[in-house]
């Protein structure tokens, strides 16, 4: 695009794009758009007029065979064709959260530009926050927002008025000067007051349409729910994660005043009266978490909610772990990642303690409060032996159905550059390729098929001390598996595989 013609935004059209699952087992579920809701906010407030599309929800049943294997889930090409002809946008905005699915934001943006190549085309989320320069190879796509995006999508849409010196002095943007060359302004300023955030556009999301859905980043209890997020940036330096790519590495969070203030909301105006809270470190600050609690207890929102990306395990204690089950927490999620001290504090450089861990799910067992753990095989440096400490301490705290992602060497991450630079995936590996099920990691000291024969052997060790320990239990599970099965809705492996 020509960046020295003036473009005044008055009308901006935001997605979410379709995605590609595996046809056995799909891996994605929908939830309302967190993230387009923040930014919708900010562009209604420099009065734009917005709209977002959820095409993943508005196109669920919407399934096309791609291959053998893969799905194709969400709504068509000529859908969102129609969608932007009929919205006539000045702007379109696309939140490629997973970098599987690119090239179904990058579709968007050619539709976008078929439709009025004027349209200015804009790419947020984690992919391209980690792969500027790779997503802007594509010339249908204009700007690529990075990381935390109010501040530069504000500064975006004033600026697209003005000349291109103003644009190149927009933090963390990408784009493509006069010349056609790839410019990224490296990400350095981060919102330090959180509570200057507008709550999310909800209103543009007709979020009646999430509700009663079987699963949305895991099991609900009830039918009408809301993600919310309190908090931004983690402190940990895990080598499998890119969160802080995104939010950075300072943890920095709303006043607990300001969150109840909007649980107010999604309770009295959305009928909301279940939350899933998204922070990745939620719990980081027992002080701020615990007041958060009492405010609810007091203004008694009777709000159940569930923590399904986990908490930070090493600054809980009991008595906010008691507080949370007060205030209407029914499950935490733990990241334990490996039963083994030495991987976890050499391999995936994970501040916690083994200890700490079991103390806590310990305590949650003690006082009526759901428990799931997270762990993690096959990183590199790690060791079939010491993977096997895994299961041993799942074991150990009673964690029969632990949730276990095999290492993904996602780009930005740790985990990523030693992969690249030691050759543990194949070379002509595809971004595709990259879900918690990929297996595309092989080292000198194992090979994927013995992650996925570990895998099998841990599963039937661990179902095999819970039929001891808790055999009820053990039957329920087996008949909930069976029948699920029986209709089509299970693998016949529950692996998945």
């Amino acid at each position: 695009m020509n960046l020295e013609k003036e473009r005044k935004i008055e009308k901006c059209l935001l997605f979410f794009p379709p995605a590609i699952t595996n046809k056995k087992l799909i891996d994605i579920n929908p939830a309302p758009p967190l993230g387009l809701g923040y930014i919708a906010a900010v562009l209604e407030n420099l009065g734009v007029t917005v709209k977002i599309v959820d095409c993943l929800m508005d196109g669920w049943w919407d399934r096309k065979e791609i291959g053998s294997n893969l799905l194709r889930i969400g709504l068509s090409e000529e859908d969102i064709e129609k969608t932007i002809e009929d919205f006539s946008p000045d702007m379109v905005g696309v939140n490629n959260i997973f970098t599987r699915q690119y090239k179904y934001a990058h579709e968007i943006y050619k539709i976008a530009k078929n439709v009025d190549a004027n349209i200015v085309t804009v790419a947020g989320g984690a992919h391209p926050t980690v792969m500027p320069e790779f997503a802007l190879q594509d010339e249908n796509l204009d700007f690529v927002v990075i990381g935390e995006g109010e501040l530069t999508i504000e500064k975006l849409v004033k600026n697209l008025s003005k000349n291109v010196n103003e644009i190149e002095n927009i933090d963390g943007l990408g784009y493509r000067n006069r010349d056609g060359k790839i410019i990224v302004n490296p990400k350095t300023t981060y919102i330090e007051s959180l509570d200057s955030i507008p709550f999310p556009a909800r209103h543009l999301m007709d979020i009646k349409k999430y509700f009663g859905l079987a699963e949305s980043h895991g099991k609900r209890r009830c039918t009408r729910f809301s993600p919310i997020m309190t908090s931004r940036g983690c402190p940990a330096r895990c080598t499998f994660c890119t969160a802080y790519k995104v939010w950075g590495r300072k943890y920095r969070f709303r006043s607990p005043e300001n969150v109840i203030e909007e649980m107010k909301e999604l309770k009295y105006k959305y009928g909301i009266e279940e939350l899933l809270i998204e922070d990745d470190c939620f719990t980081a600050n027992p002080q701020r978490a615990e007041k958060i609690c009492d405010l609810m207890i007091k203004e008694n929102l009777n709000l159940k909610w569930d923590t399904p990306n986990g908490v930070a395990a090493f600054a809980l204690n009991k008595n906010l772990v008691r507080k949370m089950k007060a205030a209407g927490c029914y499950k935490i999620n733990i990241g334990v990642e490996s039963g083994n001290q030495q991987t976890l504090d050499n391999i995936i450089k994970k501040p916690l303690k083994l200890e700490k861990a079991e103390e806590i799910i310990n305590y949650c067992r003690e006082i009526g409060l759901d428990c799931g753990i997270f762990l993690i095989l096959g990183m590199p440096g790690d060791t079939i032996k010491n993977m096997w400490d895994s299961y041993k301490f799942a074991k150990k705290v009673k964690m029969y159905s632990p949730f276990i992602s095999v290492a993904t060497p996602y780009p930005g991450s740790e985990l990523y550059q030693i992969c690249k630079e030691k050759k543990y995936i194949p070379e002509d590996f595809k971004l595709e390729d990259l879900y918690i099920r990929s297996f595309i990691i092989q080292t000198e000291d194992w090979t994927p098929n013995q992650i996925k024969s570990l895998m099998r052997k841990g599963l039937i060790y661990l179902k095999f001390h819970q039929a001891l320990n808790d055999p009820l239990s053990f039957t329920k599970l087996v008949i909930g598996w069976l029948a699920k099965v029986c209709s089509g809705k299970a693998p016949l492996s529950p692996l998945g595989f």
